[in-house]
């Protein structure tokens, strides 16, 4: 992440290097070709950074609903161990640990906090990187900027079930 956020950074500091020369330089056009080029290369990768950022936060947010959801029920004394080994996420064993039996439940509950805490910073940082490659793609361009990830963003979005939101609302 270091260095794709350094290369934007690094970009964003050509392009405003870029509009000052322009500014001041008007007689050279084919250095003003030379820099309309490089600079459209960056404006062009944008909206793909920006939908390779919005996948890996919905990626990032599954797994802290799963890590989440097994905190809950590892906290739930109530909960037996031999049902816990039985329990899925998106078909996926839940606590596989379990079935293999080298964990226990106080080792598998640190682990998950641990993931945790890691998938929340993981996830702030890819939120800042998001806003970041928004508000270049939004000074930039913005009407090319806005058609090209409201076509990726309308996409990616799933109908909303409410018979989901009030299961998980506890209805």
């Amino acid at each position: 992440m270091d260095v794709r956020l350094n290369r934007l950074l690094n970009s964003a500091e050509k392009l405003i290097q870029d509009k000052k020369d322009t500014k001041d330089v008007s007689g050279k056009a084919g250095n003003q070709t030379q820099k309309a080029d490089e600079k459209s290369d960056f404006v062009v990768s944008l909206p793909v950074q920006y939908h390779n950022i919005q996948s890996r936060l919905t990626e990032l947010q599954k797994q802290l609903s799963k890590e989440q959801s097994r905190i809950g029920l590892l906290e739930d004394n109530t909960q037996e161990e031999n049902k816990l080994k039985e329990l899925l996420f998106e078909g996926e064993p839940l606590f596989p640990e379990l079935g293999e039996g080298n964990k226990s439940k106080p080792e598998i509950l640190e682990t998950s906090k641990a993931t945790v805490s890691g998938l929340l910073a993981e996830l702030r940082k890819k939120e800042v990187e998001s806003e970041n490659i928004f508000s270049l793609g939004m000074m930039l361009n913005p009407e090319e900027f806005k058609g090209k990830i409201g076509s990726v963003s309308t996409a990616s979005m799933k109908p909303i079930s409410e018979t989901m939101v009030k299961r998980l609302l506890g209805g």
